[in-house]
């Protein structure tokens, strides 16, 4: 891995003057970008401010959507905030507190919006109260899902500055079965056949059915599949039944909307945790991890007792409180938004900023199924995977959900030897990132 990165390397002289530093951290599913970038904040919270390309992975990364950050809907809407000066003020307003604004899961960011950000970032950094030019730092797998209907972030007019500092993660943390690794890596290429004879000679079984009683996670192509899914197996789950609720007041960001307000669980029920835990003082690790699943054994005032699958240790899993908050004091304070003894006025968060709205939850969801999509940046430990689905024939989308899976003996896939290499393809257009 090379050193942190150097803004001295980055110093790029765009066309009206102005400086943006780049960076690109890359890498294969699992091999540690997002931690790596977690770790930059954690050491320095100054760093670097962690958003998401979309509202799923904001979540599961404890980040905000780009979106939400910079106030635009889609790319029509940054265009508009460009042309009018918004967001290059919304921007400058980051960079007065950061060095770096950081975006994930890139390889779902629009090429045009990032020219975009790019230009305005331009400008911002042009104030004079600017002492040191903030940058951009991108982190992703193009391998991985692509933008919808709009061309790569690597398409973009500005991508020259990110390919001239690359800093390239190679080693993989999610696995370590050399077989399982080599099959992942014929699929990030879209070389289905490979990928099968390999998945084949060390024993993964081509299953005809789906089963209903799997202990584990199943991906299924669409949302309203997920919900059904779910909900079969909890109506079928003979533990106590328990509501766990959200509360909210203020301003909220838009990929709080996934956050469920009502969260309706069982005991033993199989739940995903959905935030990473401190590292453990006496042992040195993390007791666990985003994606760990679960059993919940019980529910307390503060915490979701879990037994994870992965350790069989039981973890107390606490409420997450997140916030909005900004740096200078707002006109007024709305009295009303006052819920179960929250009250919406007048105070700060550790950095002093002035909190305008929050939202407490648990960081848990039903992990019986999902979408490839919600699961993209997790790591699972037991994974159900139907590719009979045409879905699934959509490029990167057979090898993200592969490559969430941590072990072999975790794996298993419902469908034809034939339709797996028939199904499994890469984007033409990112081969030079294989």
């Amino acid at each position: 891995m090379q050193p942190e990165f150097d803004q001295a390397m980055a110093e790029e002289v765009a066309p009206d003057g102005g400086v943006v530093p780049c960076e690109f951290l890359c890498g294969s599913a699992g091999c540690g970008k997002t931690f790596e970038i977690k770790r930059r904040i954690e050491a320095d919270p100054s760093y670097g401010i962690l958003s998401a390309s979309t509202g799923i992975a904001a979540v599961n990364l404890s980040a905000v959507t780009i979106n939400s950050l910079l106030g635009y809907f889609d790319s029509d809407g940054l265009r508009d905030n460009y042309l009018t000066g918004r967001l290059t003020t919304a921007l400058h307003k980051l960079a007065l507190e950061f060095r770096w604004l950081v975006i994930d899961e890139v390889s779902m960011i629009d090429g045009l919006q990032l020219d975009l950000i790019y230009r305005g970032l331009q400008q911002a950094n042009d104030y004079a109260d600017i002492k040191s030019p903030m940058g951009i730092v991108l982190v992703g797998d193009f391998a991985q899902l692509p933008p919808v209907k709009a061309k790569f972030a690597f398409e973009a007019e500005c991508w020259e500055h990110f390919d001239a500092h690359t800093t390239r993660l190679t080693r993989i943390w999610r696995q370590d079965q050399q077989e399982f690794l080599q099959a992942l890596n014929f699929a990030r290429r879209g070389q289905g056949g490979p990928a099968a004879e390999v998945l084949s000679s060390v024993g993964v079984r081509w299953e005809t059915a789906l089963d209903t009683d799997y202990d584990g996670t199943t991906l299924v192509p669409k949302n309203d599949q997920v919900d059904r899914f779910n909900q079969l197996k909890l109506d079928g789950h003979k533990g106590a039944k328990f509501t766990v609720s959200s509360r909210r007041w203020g301003q909220q960001r838009s990929e709080w909307k996934s956050i469920p307000f009502n969260l309706i669980l069982k005991e033993g029920c199989y739940v995903m945790i959905l935030s990473n835990a401190k590292i453990d003082d006496e042992t040195g690790k993390f007791p666990w991890v985003n994606g760990d699943c679960g059993h919940v054994e019980s529910v307390g005032t503060y915490s979701l007792d879990i037994r994870l699958v992965r350790t069989g240790a039981v973890v107390s899993v606490p409420k997450l409180v997140r916030s909005v908050a900004v740096k200078d004091k707002p006109e007024r304070w709305d009295s009303t938004l006052r819920q179960d003894g929250w009250y919406a006025g007048e105070h700060r968060d550790g950095k002093g900023k002035y909190v305008i709205g929050q939202v407490e939850y648990y960081p848990v969801r039903l992990a019986y199924a999902s979408t490839v999509h919600k699961s993209q940046g997790l790591s699972l430990d037991k994974l159900q995977v139907d590719i009979r689905n045409s879905f699934f024939s959509h490029p990167g989308m057979l090898y993200v959900a592969l490559s969430r899976c941590r072990t072999l003996e975790g794996l298993r896939i419902v469908g034809q030897r034939e339709r797996f290499v028939m199904h499994c393809k890469a984007d033409e257009r990112i081969q030079r990132w294989l």
